[in-house]
């Protein structure tokens, strides 16, 4: 039998049948494994959650790892899903507007008794948003519910939070670290003449000085002041915030080296004894004195050794609110957190065209009564800027 001669015709169904079992394979191999993991993932969430139970009388244990943001940086949807529910991520993020609001239900939540402050794994938040947390704490103790703090060590930012607590708890062997505020930048004019690179800057005004690091090998005198007067006003606010929380001098905090050096050699070289002498901290305790303290005013839990407690990442998932099915008129709230530049661009930056795009989307929306535009951004393109501005504008 002879074989049947290759036409153009059968050449081109070959191609195609393997194109089509290469096409297949890659479907079977990726998207299945990718389906049934994505499956499961939101099975064990469902199951995790159902079983999440708070005993009456529990403390809620504010355990915020990572950084407070406006808006989360995008990130893989599948890794989102298999981190979801993992607890505590110290290089993750989490919503301010999730805090205040599980705060807030904790407030109202007569199971909850009290609130515990463990802010070991708290990168940054900024004071703006660690305030607005301190108020919902504020508003969580006027209803009649304590709140601690506990710590090894407590850094600037942990520390501005903690200062909230009724009482501050710190590890005898631990430290509370308050140095203020500054601001270094690298400069390099000097490497880019040895390299033989010019740089054409254009610039507009005294006091622009994003592109000092370029045309200088150090801060000029108006930069100088700029910074100065910004970063005056933001520790006044931080100092006064403290003070007023902890009733303490304001003139105790951030102390230069000889004055720190005076109190801890009067506390004979003991940092916790000084925090205490300070008024910084209430008590020194370790984790069992810690544990003993709250089993005293929370109770002992059902199961284990520790106190009635449950942590932010369980309430949080718990008290989440329900999507609305039912559109009603509310107040929309835009976010525009990041640098502002060109395009559209992922969450966690700032784009003219995507930015301008949610406020428009907003301006034809009749359910939208009124917009919030909440920005955290350090500047960027000017271009953007304006696009964004012609379309707030618009929305008035």
């Amino acid at each position: 039998m002879s074989a049947k001669p290759l036409t153009t015709k059968n050449t081109l169904m070959l191609i195609w049948n393997v194109i089509n079992f290469i096409r297949k394979l890659v479907l079977n191999l990726v998207f299945f494994p990718l389906f049934f993991i994505a499956l499961i993932a939101v099975v064990i969430a469902m199951v995790s959650s159902d079983k999440i139970q708070v005993e009456d009388g529990s403390a809620l244990v504010l355990n915020l790892a990572g950084g407070i943001v406006d808006q989360k940086r995008q990130i893989d949807p599948f890794e989102a899903m298999l981190n979801q529910g993992k607890g505590p991520d110290a290089n993750g993020e989490v919503l301010l507007s999730d805090v205040l609001y599980t705060i807030n239900s904790a407030t109202n939540d007569k199971r909850i008794h009290a609130l515990v402050l463990d802010l070991s794994e708290l990168q940054y938040g900024g004071l703006s948003k660690l305030s607005a947390i301190g108020q919902a704490l504020n508003e969580f103790k006027s209803s009649g519910k304590p709140v601690v703090a506990i710590g090894n060590y407590y850094d600037q930012n942990q520390y501005f939070l903690a200062s909230f607590a009724d009482t501050v708890y710190l590890n005898p062997e631990g430290m509370v670290a308050v140095d203020g505020l500054s601001r270094y930048r690298q400069y390099y004019k000097s490497a880019l003449d040895k390299l033989k690179i010019k740089a054409h800057i254009f610039r507009v005004g005294t006091f622009k000085s994003a592109v000092e690091p370029f045309i200088r090998d150090d801060m000029s005198e108006a930069a100088k002041e700029a910074n100065s007067v910004l970063l005056n006003d933001i520790w006044g606010s931080y100092t006064e915030t403290v003070a007023a929380n902890r009733g303490i001098d304001k003139s105790s905090l951030g102390l230069n080296a000889t004055a720190y050096l005076a109190e801890l050699e009067q506390a004979d070289g003991d940092s916790g004894a000084m925090a205490v002498n300070l008024k910084w901290v209430d008590k020194l305790a370790s984790a069992e004195d810690f544990r003993l303290a709250m089993l005293d005013l929370v109770g002992k839990s059902k199961e284990g050794d520790s106190f009635k407690q449950i942590s932010y990442y369980d309430y949080a998932k718990l008290m989440a609110p329900l999507p609305e099915l039912v559109p009603s008129e509310e107040i929309g709230i835009i976010v525009a957190k990041g640098n502002i530049l060109n395009g559209s661009q992922p969450a966690g930056d700032i784009g003219g065209e995507s930015t301008s795009a949610l406020l428009r989307k907003a301006r034809f929306d009749d359910t939208i009564k009124a917009v919030v535009l909440r920005v955290d951004s350090p500047g960027g393109s000017a271009f953007a800027s304006e696009q964004i501005r012609q379309e707030v504008l618009a929305l008035k």
